[in-house]
Protein backbone atom coordinates (compact mmCIF):
# COMPACT_ATOMS: atom_id res chain seq x y z
CA UNK A 1 0.00 0.00 0.00
CA UNK A 2 1.26 3.26 -0.71
CA UNK A 3 1.36 6.24 1.22
CA UNK A 4 2.11 9.73 0.52
CA UNK A 5 5.26 10.87 2.17
CA UNK A 6 4.78 14.57 4.44
CA UNK A 7 1.24 13.97 4.29
CA UNK A 8 1.08 13.75 7.98
CA UNK A 9 2.91 16.57 8.54
CA UNK A 10 1.00 19.25 6.70
CA UNK A 11 -1.90 19.86 9.05
CA UNK A 12 -0.19 20.83 11.86
CA UNK A 13 1.60 23.88 10.16
CA UNK A 14 -1.53 25.15 8.85
CA UNK A 15 -2.97 24.75 12.06
CA UNK A 16 -0.21 26.57 13.83
CA UNK A 17 -0.59 29.42 11.38
CA UNK A 18 -3.89 29.95 11.71
CA UNK A 19 -3.88 29.95 15.27
CA UNK A 20 -0.85 32.49 15.05
CA UNK A 21 -2.99 35.11 12.43
CA UNK A 22 -6.08 34.73 14.74
CA UNK A 23 -3.70 35.70 17.69
CA UNK A 24 -1.88 38.55 16.08
CA UNK A 25 -5.79 39.92 15.03
CA UNK A 26 -6.67 39.84 18.56
CA UNK A 27 -3.91 41.13 19.95
CA UNK A 28 -3.97 44.19 17.62
CA UNK A 29 -7.85 44.33 18.75
CA UNK A 30 -7.39 44.75 22.04
CA UNK A 31 -3.91 46.94 22.04
CA UNK A 32 -6.36 49.32 19.76
CA UNK A 33 -10.03 49.69 21.81
CA UNK A 34 -10.95 52.42 23.56
CA UNK A 35 -10.23 50.61 27.02
CA UNK A 36 -13.05 53.28 28.14
CA UNK A 37 -15.87 51.23 26.32
CA UNK A 38 -18.41 50.10 29.31
CA UNK A 39 -20.86 48.97 26.49
CA UNK A 40 -21.56 48.93 22.78
CA UNK A 41 -25.43 49.98 22.38
CA UNK A 42 -26.44 53.80 21.32
CA UNK A 43 -27.83 54.96 24.96
CA UNK A 44 -30.33 57.09 25.77
CA UNK A 45 -28.95 60.87 26.88
CA UNK A 46 -31.74 63.43 26.50
CA UNK A 47 -35.23 61.84 26.40
CA UNK A 48 -37.07 64.20 24.38
CA UNK A 49 -38.81 64.66 20.94
CA UNK A 50 -37.45 66.66 17.91
CA UNK A 51 -40.34 69.47 17.82
CA UNK A 52 -39.44 69.78 21.72
CA UNK A 53 -36.20 70.75 21.30
CA UNK A 54 -36.27 74.60 20.25
CA UNK A 55 -32.38 75.45 20.71
CA UNK A 56 -28.76 74.50 21.00
CA UNK A 57 -25.84 76.73 22.42
CA UNK A 58 -22.38 75.99 21.71
CA UNK A 59 -19.54 78.01 23.48
CA UNK A 60 -15.71 77.61 23.11
CA UNK A 61 -12.76 80.37 23.24
CA UNK A 62 -13.79 82.18 20.87
CA UNK A 63 -17.25 81.49 19.91
CA UNK A 64 -20.86 81.73 20.95
CA UNK A 65 -23.19 79.55 18.71
CA UNK A 66 -27.15 79.49 18.61
CA UNK A 67 -29.08 77.38 16.69
CA UNK A 68 -32.50 77.56 16.86
CA UNK A 69 -35.87 76.24 16.03
CA UNK A 70 -38.30 78.98 13.93
CA UNK A 71 -41.63 78.54 11.37
CA UNK A 72 -41.96 80.21 8.30
CA UNK A 73 -45.45 82.08 7.36
CA UNK A 74 -46.41 78.67 5.55
CA UNK A 75 -45.73 76.57 8.46
CA UNK A 76 -42.54 75.16 7.08
CA UNK A 77 -39.99 74.63 10.39
CA UNK A 78 -36.28 75.70 9.66
CA UNK A 79 -33.22 76.72 11.76
CA UNK A 80 -31.86 80.32 12.64
CA UNK A 81 -28.22 80.95 13.76
CA UNK A 82 -26.45 83.28 15.62
CA UNK A 83 -23.05 83.53 15.70
CA UNK A 84 -21.03 85.70 18.37
CA UNK A 85 -17.15 85.66 17.42
CA UNK A 86 -14.57 87.24 19.52
CA UNK A 87 -10.77 88.78 18.09
CA UNK A 88 -8.78 90.91 18.66
CA UNK A 89 -7.69 93.92 16.69
CA UNK A 90 -5.07 96.45 17.06
CA UNK A 91 -6.22 100.11 18.42
CA UNK A 92 -2.88 101.89 17.23
CA UNK A 93 -2.01 99.84 13.84
CA UNK A 94 2.11 100.76 13.46
CA UNK A 95 1.94 103.23 10.58
CA UNK A 96 4.59 102.73 7.46
CA UNK A 97 8.08 103.64 7.64
CA UNK A 98 8.90 107.18 6.57
CA UNK A 99 12.77 107.97 5.19
CA UNK A 100 14.16 110.84 7.76
CA UNK A 101 16.25 114.01 6.17
CA UNK A 102 19.99 113.75 7.50
CA UNK A 103 20.70 116.77 9.34
CA UNK A 104 23.28 119.45 8.53
CA UNK A 105 25.73 118.50 10.74
CA UNK A 106 25.46 114.78 9.64
CA UNK A 107 25.85 115.70 6.13
CA UNK A 108 28.91 117.96 6.79
CA UNK A 109 30.76 114.96 8.17
CA UNK A 110 32.63 113.85 5.17
CA UNK A 111 34.04 117.57 4.98
CA UNK A 112 35.10 117.64 8.14
CA UNK A 113 37.26 114.28 7.76
CA UNK A 114 38.62 115.33 4.63
CA UNK A 115 42.72 115.96 4.68
CA UNK A 116 43.56 119.25 3.53
CA UNK A 117 45.38 118.11 0.61
CA UNK A 118 42.25 116.73 -1.28
CA UNK A 119 39.58 119.96 -0.32
CA UNK A 120 41.86 123.41 -0.10
CA UNK A 121 44.62 124.06 -2.63
CA UNK A 122 47.95 125.29 -0.46
CA UNK A 123 49.28 128.77 -1.55
CA UNK A 124 51.74 128.92 -3.61
CA UNK A 125 51.20 124.96 -4.82
CA UNK A 126 51.29 123.88 -7.97
CA UNK A 127 48.55 122.30 -9.51
CA UNK A 128 49.66 118.46 -11.31
CA UNK A 129 49.41 118.69 -14.76
CA UNK A 130 45.96 116.43 -15.89
CA UNK A 131 46.69 113.06 -17.43
CA UNK A 132 46.43 112.61 -21.04
CA UNK A 133 43.50 111.07 -22.61
CA UNK A 134 44.58 106.98 -23.35
CA UNK A 135 45.22 106.21 -26.74
CA UNK A 136 43.91 102.55 -27.59
CA UNK A 137 45.85 100.05 -27.79
CA UNK A 138 48.96 101.96 -25.91
CA UNK A 139 50.42 101.13 -22.84
CA UNK A 140 49.32 102.81 -19.54
CA UNK A 141 51.84 105.70 -19.09
CA UNK A 142 54.02 104.59 -15.62
CA UNK A 143 53.93 107.47 -13.57
CA UNK A 144 57.22 109.60 -12.60
CA UNK A 145 58.45 109.61 -9.14
CA UNK A 146 58.91 113.26 -7.92
CA UNK A 147 62.55 114.51 -7.49
CA UNK A 148 63.66 113.85 -3.97
CA UNK A 149 66.58 115.52 -1.65
CA UNK A 150 69.29 112.81 -0.49
CA UNK A 151 67.91 110.09 -2.44
CA UNK A 152 65.73 106.83 -0.70
CA UNK A 153 68.28 107.29 1.87
CA UNK A 154 68.82 110.50 2.82
CA UNK A 155 66.55 109.85 5.58
CA UNK A 156 64.99 113.20 4.84
CA UNK A 157 61.10 113.79 3.65
CA UNK A 158 60.51 113.67 -0.27
CA UNK A 159 59.69 116.95 -1.47
CA UNK A 160 58.83 118.75 -5.11
CA UNK A 161 61.04 121.19 -6.25
CA UNK A 162 60.67 124.60 -5.18
CA UNK A 163 57.63 123.39 -2.53
CA UNK A 164 58.28 123.62 1.27
CA UNK A 165 59.32 120.34 3.01
CA UNK A 166 56.11 118.29 4.21
CA UNK A 167 54.93 118.90 7.89
CA UNK A 168 56.12 116.22 10.42
CA UNK A 169 54.41 112.68 10.52
CA UNK A 170 53.22 113.44 13.81
CA UNK A 171 50.67 116.35 12.96
CA UNK A 172 49.47 114.78 9.55
CA UNK A 173 48.63 111.71 11.95
CA UNK A 174 47.00 114.01 14.63
CA UNK A 175 44.93 115.86 11.48
CA UNK A 176 44.01 112.44 10.31
CA UNK A 177 42.87 112.06 13.93
CA UNK A 178 40.70 114.45 14.08
CA UNK A 179 37.89 113.45 11.24
CA UNK A 180 36.99 110.52 13.27
CA UNK A 181 36.27 112.33 16.23
CA UNK A 182 34.35 115.10 14.02
CA UNK A 183 32.46 112.37 12.26
CA UNK A 184 31.66 111.39 15.38
CA UNK A 185 30.29 114.47 17.14
CA UNK A 186 28.23 114.98 13.78
CA UNK A 187 26.52 111.62 14.22
CA UNK A 188 26.15 111.95 18.32
CA UNK A 189 23.87 115.65 16.86
CA UNK A 190 21.91 113.73 14.64
CA UNK A 191 18.41 113.41 15.53
CA UNK A 192 17.12 110.09 16.97
CA UNK A 193 14.02 108.54 15.87
CA UNK A 194 11.35 108.06 18.38
CA UNK A 195 10.65 104.01 19.41
CA UNK A 196 7.15 103.38 18.02
CA UNK A 197 4.56 103.11 20.61
CA UNK A 198 3.93 99.52 22.02
CA UNK A 199 0.71 98.29 19.72
CA UNK A 200 -2.54 98.16 21.87
CA UNK A 201 -5.04 95.36 21.10
CA UNK A 202 -8.62 95.38 21.75
CA UNK A 203 -11.21 92.58 21.93
CA UNK A 204 -13.70 93.04 19.27
CA UNK A 205 -17.33 90.61 18.73
CA UNK A 206 -18.70 90.26 15.42
CA UNK A 207 -22.15 89.27 15.31
CA UNK A 208 -24.11 87.67 12.68
CA UNK A 209 -27.40 86.23 12.14
CA UNK A 210 -28.41 83.53 9.21
CA UNK A 211 -30.72 80.92 8.02
CA UNK A 212 -29.59 77.01 8.51
CA UNK A 213 -29.56 74.91 5.71
CA UNK A 214 -30.97 71.13 6.03
CA UNK A 215 -27.83 69.69 7.64
CA UNK A 216 -28.73 72.57 10.89
CA UNK A 217 -32.35 71.37 10.60
CA UNK A 218 -30.56 67.86 10.80
CA UNK A 219 -28.36 69.03 13.84
CA UNK A 220 -31.47 69.87 16.03
CA UNK A 221 -33.15 66.78 15.04
CA UNK A 222 -30.09 64.69 16.30
CA UNK A 223 -31.05 66.02 19.99
CA UNK A 224 -34.46 64.60 19.98
CA UNK A 225 -34.05 62.20 21.51
CA UNK A 226 -29.84 63.11 22.09
CA UNK A 227 -28.35 59.31 21.92
CA UNK A 228 -24.71 58.13 22.99
CA UNK A 229 -22.68 56.06 21.19
CA UNK A 230 -21.29 54.75 24.78
CA UNK A 231 -22.12 55.19 28.68
CA UNK A 232 -19.49 55.89 30.86
CA UNK A 233 -20.80 56.51 34.43
CA UNK A 234 -19.22 58.62 36.88
CA UNK A 235 -15.43 58.83 36.74
CA UNK A 236 -12.91 59.97 39.45
CA UNK A 237 -11.03 63.12 38.89
CA UNK A 238 -7.79 62.06 37.40
CA UNK A 239 -9.89 59.90 34.27
CA UNK A 240 -11.75 63.50 33.66
CA UNK A 241 -8.59 65.31 33.41
CA UNK A 242 -6.89 62.31 31.21
CA UNK A 243 -10.53 62.86 28.95
CA UNK A 244 -10.28 66.44 29.04
CA UNK A 245 -13.26 67.47 30.95
CA UNK A 246 -11.29 69.24 33.90
CA UNK A 247 -10.28 72.75 32.32
CA UNK A 248 -12.36 72.50 29.03
CA UNK A 249 -13.98 75.97 27.70
CA UNK A 250 -16.42 73.86 25.62
CA UNK A 251 -20.17 73.30 26.54
CA UNK A 252 -23.49 72.45 24.41
CA UNK A 253 -26.79 73.44 26.51
CA UNK A 254 -30.25 71.82 25.16
CA UNK A 255 -33.38 73.87 25.62
CA UNK A 256 -35.59 71.69 25.24
CA UNK A 257 -39.74 71.40 26.94
CA UNK A 258 -38.87 75.11 28.51
CA UNK A 259 -35.48 73.38 30.31
CA UNK A 260 -32.06 73.61 29.81
CA UNK A 261 -29.63 70.82 29.81
CA UNK A 262 -25.91 71.31 29.96
CA UNK A 263 -22.93 69.79 28.98
CA UNK A 264 -19.36 70.07 29.14
CA UNK A 265 -17.50 68.44 26.51
CA UNK A 266 -13.95 67.22 26.34
CA UNK A 267 -11.43 65.62 24.12
CA UNK A 268 -11.97 63.17 21.38
CA UNK A 269 -11.33 59.78 21.93
CA UNK A 270 -8.67 57.66 19.69
CA UNK A 271 -9.15 56.87 16.19
CA UNK A 272 -12.98 57.54 15.97
CA UNK A 273 -12.47 61.13 16.93
CA UNK A 274 -15.94 61.19 18.75
CA UNK A 275 -16.29 63.59 21.94
CA UNK A 276 -16.50 62.76 26.09
CA UNK A 277 -19.23 65.14 27.51
CA UNK A 278 -20.57 64.89 31.02
CA UNK A 279 -23.93 66.65 32.40
CA UNK A 280 -24.93 68.28 35.44
CA UNK A 281 -25.51 65.10 37.13
CA UNK A 282 -21.72 63.77 36.22
CA UNK A 283 -22.62 61.06 34.47
CA UNK A 284 -19.80 61.06 30.86
CA UNK A 285 -20.92 59.96 27.33
CA UNK A 286 -19.50 59.68 24.48
CA UNK A 287 -21.02 61.71 21.57
CA UNK A 288 -20.60 61.59 18.03
CA UNK A 289 -18.14 63.62 16.59
CA UNK A 290 -20.92 64.87 14.29
CA UNK A 291 -22.59 66.68 16.32
CA UNK A 292 -19.37 69.04 18.08
CA UNK A 293 -17.57 69.52 14.18
CA UNK A 294 -21.29 71.00 12.99
CA UNK A 295 -20.66 73.31 15.44
CA UNK A 296 -16.85 74.34 15.21
CA UNK A 297 -17.54 74.27 11.41
CA UNK A 298 -20.88 76.16 11.59
CA UNK A 299 -20.40 78.43 8.20
CA UNK A 300 -19.27 76.54 5.97
CA UNK A 301 -21.61 73.10 7.08
CA UNK A 302 -25.24 74.86 8.37
CA UNK A 303 -25.27 77.96 6.23
CA UNK A 304 -27.84 78.07 3.60
CA UNK A 305 -26.49 79.14 0.30
CA UNK A 306 -29.60 79.52 -1.57
CA UNK A 307 -31.65 82.46 -2.28
CA UNK A 308 -34.71 80.08 -2.44
CA UNK A 309 -35.61 76.41 -1.53
CA UNK A 310 -37.95 76.01 -4.30
CA UNK A 311 -36.71 74.66 -8.16
CA UNK A 312 -37.45 75.89 -11.50
CA UNK A 313 -40.85 73.83 -11.78
CA UNK A 314 -42.46 74.97 -8.86
CA UNK A 315 -43.12 78.39 -10.44
CA UNK A 316 -45.00 79.44 -13.68
CA UNK A 317 -44.87 82.97 -13.80
CA UNK A 318 -42.04 85.63 -12.60
CA UNK A 319 -43.10 89.67 -12.51
CA UNK A 320 -39.31 91.34 -12.79
CA UNK A 321 -39.20 95.30 -12.37
CA UNK A 322 -36.03 97.41 -13.03
CA UNK A 323 -36.33 101.06 -12.57
CA UNK A 324 -39.35 102.36 -14.12
CA UNK A 325 -39.94 98.90 -16.17
CA UNK A 326 -41.58 95.89 -15.44
CA UNK A 327 -41.75 93.00 -17.58
CA UNK A 328 -43.92 89.30 -16.62
CA UNK A 329 -43.01 86.11 -18.13
CA UNK A 330 -44.45 82.81 -18.15
CA UNK A 331 -43.25 79.60 -17.91
CA UNK A 332 -44.42 76.42 -20.53
CA UNK A 333 -44.18 72.90 -20.09
CA UNK A 334 -42.31 73.06 -16.96
CA UNK A 335 -42.50 69.68 -15.60
CA UNK A 336 -40.63 68.75 -18.57
CA UNK A 337 -36.92 68.83 -18.16
CA UNK A 338 -35.68 69.03 -21.17
CA UNK A 339 -38.85 70.74 -23.12
CA UNK A 340 -39.36 73.91 -20.57
CA UNK A 341 -39.60 77.19 -22.30
CA UNK A 342 -39.95 80.83 -20.80
CA UNK A 343 -42.07 84.20 -23.27
CA UNK A 344 -43.43 87.14 -22.90
CA UNK A 345 -46.57 86.90 -21.09
CA UNK A 346 -48.05 89.11 -24.21
CA UNK A 347 -47.12 85.77 -26.20
CA UNK A 348 -47.00 82.91 -24.16
CA UNK A 349 -46.53 80.77 -27.18
CA UNK A 350 -43.85 82.00 -28.33
CA UNK A 351 -40.39 80.41 -27.28
CA UNK A 352 -37.85 83.28 -26.07
CA UNK A 353 -34.29 81.92 -25.75
CA UNK A 354 -33.15 85.40 -24.48
CA UNK A 355 -35.62 85.34 -21.17
CA UNK A 356 -34.65 81.33 -20.82
CA UNK A 357 -30.90 82.47 -20.43
CA UNK A 358 -31.75 84.97 -18.23
CA UNK A 359 -33.52 83.12 -15.91
CA UNK A 360 -31.12 80.99 -15.20
CA UNK A 361 -28.49 83.02 -14.98
CA UNK A 362 -30.59 84.38 -12.18
CA UNK A 363 -31.23 81.11 -10.57
CA UNK A 364 -27.79 80.35 -10.12
CA UNK A 365 -26.87 83.59 -8.23
CA UNK A 366 -25.94 82.33 -4.57
CA UNK A 367 -24.83 83.33 -1.22
CA UNK A 368 -21.10 84.01 -0.76
CA UNK A 369 -22.05 85.69 3.40
CA UNK A 370 -24.69 87.03 5.54
CA UNK A 371 -23.98 90.31 6.14
CA UNK A 372 -23.15 90.75 10.05
CA UNK A 373 -23.97 93.50 11.88
CA UNK A 374 -22.30 96.71 11.35
CA UNK A 375 -21.10 95.87 8.44
CA UNK A 376 -24.26 97.07 6.42
CA UNK A 377 -23.26 98.81 2.96
CA UNK A 378 -23.72 102.26 2.71
CA UNK A 379 -26.52 103.37 1.43
CA UNK A 380 -25.76 107.04 0.95
CA UNK A 381 -24.32 107.41 -3.17
CA UNK A 382 -20.84 108.07 -3.45
CA UNK A 383 -19.83 111.54 -5.21
CA UNK A 384 -18.25 109.38 -8.03
CA UNK A 385 -22.53 108.23 -8.52
CA UNK A 386 -23.25 111.64 -9.43
CA UNK A 387 -20.36 111.54 -12.58
CA UNK A 388 -22.00 108.69 -14.56
CA UNK A 389 -20.30 105.79 -12.39
CA UNK A 390 -22.52 102.88 -11.77
CA UNK A 391 -26.29 103.13 -10.26
CA UNK A 392 -26.16 102.19 -6.62
CA UNK A 393 -29.11 101.23 -4.59
CA UNK A 394 -32.05 98.73 -5.30
CA UNK A 395 -31.73 97.76 -8.88
CA UNK A 396 -33.71 94.87 -9.58
CA UNK A 397 -36.76 93.09 -7.79
CA UNK A 398 -38.24 89.73 -8.55
CA UNK A 399 -41.34 87.87 -7.76
CA UNK A 400 -42.43 84.36 -8.61
CA UNK A 401 -46.01 82.50 -8.50
CA UNK A 402 -47.08 79.18 -8.87
CA UNK A 403 -50.76 80.35 -10.18
CA UNK A 404 -52.20 82.83 -7.91
CA UNK A 405 -49.61 82.26 -4.56
CA UNK A 406 -46.49 83.91 -4.79
CA UNK A 407 -44.07 81.67 -3.61
CA UNK A 408 -40.81 83.60 -3.68
CA UNK A 409 -39.15 87.02 -4.05
CA UNK A 410 -36.06 88.64 -4.14
CA UNK A 411 -34.77 92.43 -4.39
CA UNK A 412 -30.97 92.74 -5.39
CA UNK A 413 -29.10 96.03 -4.65
CA UNK A 414 -25.90 96.93 -5.63
CA UNK A 415 -23.54 99.64 -3.73
CA UNK A 416 -19.87 101.03 -3.58
CA UNK A 417 -17.50 99.44 -1.24
CA UNK A 418 -16.21 102.83 1.12
CA UNK A 419 -12.69 100.93 1.43
CA UNK A 420 -12.15 99.40 -1.84
CA UNK A 421 -14.53 101.55 -4.40
CA UNK A 422 -15.25 98.45 -6.25
CA UNK A 423 -19.18 97.44 -6.27
CA UNK A 424 -20.29 94.25 -4.31
CA UNK A 425 -23.95 93.48 -4.74
CA UNK A 426 -26.26 92.19 -1.87
CA UNK A 427 -30.31 90.91 -1.78
CA UNK A 428 -33.09 89.80 0.61
CA UNK A 429 -35.37 86.92 -0.35
CA UNK A 430 -38.07 84.99 1.49
CA UNK A 431 -35.39 82.42 2.02
CA UNK A 432 -31.85 84.49 3.74
CA UNK A 433 -34.61 87.00 5.53
CA UNK A 434 -31.76 89.09 6.54
CA UNK A 435 -29.09 91.05 3.54
CA UNK A 436 -26.54 89.02 2.30
CA UNK A 437 -23.62 89.55 0.16
CA UNK A 438 -23.84 87.50 -3.39
CA UNK A 439 -21.29 86.47 -5.75
CA UNK A 440 -20.13 89.19 -7.59
CA UNK A 441 -19.77 87.49 -11.19
CA UNK A 442 -23.39 86.36 -11.54
CA UNK A 443 -25.24 88.86 -9.87
CA UNK A 444 -23.32 91.77 -12.09
CA UNK A 445 -24.44 89.44 -14.86
CA UNK A 446 -27.93 89.19 -13.84
CA UNK A 447 -28.40 92.84 -13.39
CA UNK A 448 -26.46 94.37 -16.52
CA UNK A 449 -28.49 91.96 -18.67
CA UNK A 450 -31.99 93.61 -17.11
CA UNK A 451 -30.62 97.02 -16.99
CA UNK A 452 -29.81 96.58 -21.13
CA UNK A 453 -33.72 95.44 -21.58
Amino acid sequence: MKTVKGQSGLSPVYVHAGLATLAVMFAYQTWTRDRTQTQNDSVVVLDVAKREVSSLAYVDETREITVERRTASDGESFAWLLTKTKSKVPVNPPAPPTPMAPSPAASAAPAAGATPSASVAKPGAVAAPAAKPAVPGAPAAKPVAPPVKGGDKSGEPAKLAGHPPLPPSDSVHGSMAAAPSAASSAASSAPIAPAPPPIEMKEVTTVKEYRGNDAASELLGLFGPLKALRALGTIDDAKAKELGLTDSKKALTVSAKGLSYKFVIGGTSYGSGDYYVRDSQGQVFLLSQRIVADFEFSESRLMERRLHRFERADFDRVEVKVGDKTRTFVQGSRQNPQGFFFAEAANPDKRDESIKNWMDKLLRVAISDYVAQGEEPATAAPASAMSGAAKTGELLTVRFFDGRKEIGNAVLFRYSNAKTNQPEYFARTETSVALVRLLAATAESVIRDAGEW
